[in-house]
């Protein structure tokens, strides 16, 4: 479920940049999260979040440190969940008038944090993010809501982009010649 979820979020950024690629301030975002939802993907595919994660355990082991990582492993959540709440106030904050873009970069935010969170995979979370809900994993209903809010935000941001790129075009050419250069 989650590579098809990471999938259409690429895609969808994919067709956000397409579209807007030619205005800097969208086309840029839709660059950036395709890029992130495409690495996304790939983590998915391969598995890279259990690789840091049993790359980090296999230290905290030979280090002797193992036992004593609920602690660390809380701190690093709370500090995750201040730069998600800070990340989410502050793109909407920046982003005023662009609703959509706040709202994908919010999709992206969640879906950083979540992955965050499996790597750091405290005990009390992972049983709630593998529960199964209905037959699907919780975090697999995490993964696709958090994507199609990514996916939904940078369509609606190159949707509203395109069409005051569509206004601004129109209102130059009725203007007389003299108006457009001064």
């Amino acid at each position: 479920m989650g590579l098809s979820a990471y999938l259409f979020a690429a895609i969808s950024c994919g067709i956000a940049w397409a579209r807007v690629h030619e205005n800097p301030r969208t086309g840029r975002l839709a660059a950036i999260l395709l890029v992130l939802e495409a690495g996304l993907f790939l983590d998915m595919l391969f598995n890279g979040r259990w690789l840091l994660h049993d790359l980090l355990q296999g230290e905290a082991m030979a280090e002797k440190l193992y036992t004593l990582r609920t602690g660390p492993q809380i701190a690093m959540l709370g500090l995750l969940g201040a730069a998600a709440v800070g990340g989410v106030a502050l793109a909407f904050r920046s982003l005023r008038g662009r609703t959509g873009a706040a709202v994908a970069i919010c999709g992206m935010i969640f879906s950083l944090s979540c992955w965050c969170a499996e790597v750091i995979s405290l005990h009390a979370i992972d049983a709630v993010l593998y529960r199964s809900v209905g037959g699907v994993m919780f975090v697999s209903l995490i993964w696709v809501l958090c994507s199609l809010t990514t996916s939904l935000g940078i369509l609606w941001d190159t949707r509203v982009s395109r069409v005051n790129t569509s206004s601004i075009a129109d209102r130059t050419k009725t203007q007389p010649l003299s108006q457009r250069f001064f």
